[in-house]
């Protein structure tokens, strides 16, 4: 094993964020989070793609890993207040988050997708105004961002513009009040960390996100950062929980590797240590929100 906390063949991105435990409890963590994400930032569009926008034009916009489709649903409502014309297309490597068609606007289509597959659906390349991407620092492994960077040139239009949301490098266990109990939390912490490292799963691209783009071939590309309010530490420590409660298939059961430093067993214990520490006052997020913008050339 290349880190004594995990098994090193446990991660596969794809295979990860495919597999069928993506449920009712993760889309309804999808929604939380959404919710979250608009409480900080309070955009849908940047406001550099928002103003390149020709409201006397039809619209097509791509959201690449949409989950739930919660980020599109939104948009819809926002544009169709505006009197845009819109066809917004939603692509997931797993479709089980998906509402039924009948649920959706007309102008929302969800397709089940690898939006990291060398084969993209012909009748896409090139047909979007806007591509837009949240998350997906799990799937980027060793800071490589070529193969998404390229898919989402590959989508755009000439003059396109990609939008990419990312969590902030800074990883924070903060308490209420002088003397609060975080050893669970910062265990939990710890042990996530050493497991991401060693499968080559870290954020610091992020902290060159106009680079990436800039080497990719977009131009006019803009970062902006948007710290997080305290009045949300709350909902953001939940949308934590329920990501470190996911985390738990990834370890072996004591029976299967009795030897392993983190099992199932253990996990489940520092787990519910940790939910308690929160319950007094413990908080869990990242400080900040990333928004890189960039518009693929002419």
């Amino acid at each position: 094993m290349s880190d004594p906390s995990v098994r090193s063949e446990a991660y596969d991105p794809s295979a990860y964020w495919a597999e069928p435990s993506r449920n009712f409890r993760s889309s309804t963590r999808l929604h939380l989070q959404h919710i979250l994400w608009q409480n900080t930032t309070k955009f849908l569009l940047e406001p550099h793609v928002q103003a390149s926008i020709d409201q006397e034009k039809p619209l097509r916009i791509a959201d690449l890993g949409c989950g739930n489709g919660v980020w599109l649903v939104d948009l819809e409502h926002e544009l169709s207040k505006k009197r845009i014309s819109s066809q917004l297309n939603g692509y997931d490597i797993n479709d089980t988050n998906f509402p039924p068609s009948a649920f959706l606007p007309y102008s929302i289509s969800l397709t089940k997708l690898d939006v990291l597959s060398k084969t993209l659906p012909e009748e896409a390349i090139g047909a979007f105004d806007v591509v837009h991407i949240r998350a997906f620092s799990s799937i980027i492994i060793n800071n490589n961002t070529t193969a998404l960077l390229s898919t989402a040139l590959a989508l755009l239009k000439p003059g396109g513009w990609l939008q990419w949301e990312e969590w902030g490098t800074e990883f924070v266990v903060e308490t209420a009040s002088p003397g609060l109990s975080t050893v669970a939390c910062e265990r939990i912490a710890g042990i996530l960390k050493a497991g991401g490292d060693a499968q080559g799963m870290k954020v610091d691209f992020v902290k060159e996100f106009d680079r990436h783009l800039a080497d990719a071939g977009f131009r006019q590309v803009h970062v902006r950062e948007d710290v997080k309010r305290r009045r949300d530490y709350k909902g953001w420590t939940e949308d934590v929980l329920m990501i470190w409660e996911e985390v738990a298939s990834f370890f072996p059961t004591k029976a299967e590797i009795p030897q392993a430093p983190v099992t199932k067993e253990l996990w489940a214990q520092l787990f519910a240590d940790a939910v308690r520490e929160t319950e007094c006052g413990v908080a869990l997020h990242r400080r900040s929100l990333l928004t890189v913008v960039g518009r693929k050339p002419l």
